[in-house]
């Protein structure tokens, strides 16, 4: 599937959010599928440890 429109597009920062539970799973599953995404060229939201409940993800 191809798209017309480019990343220039849209106001996004992040072209994947990754959501997620679990340690054991960010130790696994996600920490590679998170560097597969990246080594593509998709810009990939993962969650930062100290990232607090309600706190802001980036400018609205």
């Amino acid at each position: 599937m191809s798209s017309s429109s480019s990343s220039s597009d849209h106001p996004w920062t992040y072209d994947v959010f990754m959501n997620f539970r679990g340690e054991a799973t960010r130790r696994t599953f996600v920490s590679q599928l998170y560097a597969a995404l990246s080594n593509a060229g998709i810009r990939t939201f993962l969650d930062d440890k100290e990232l607090r409940k309600g706190e802001e993800l980036g400018p609205a």
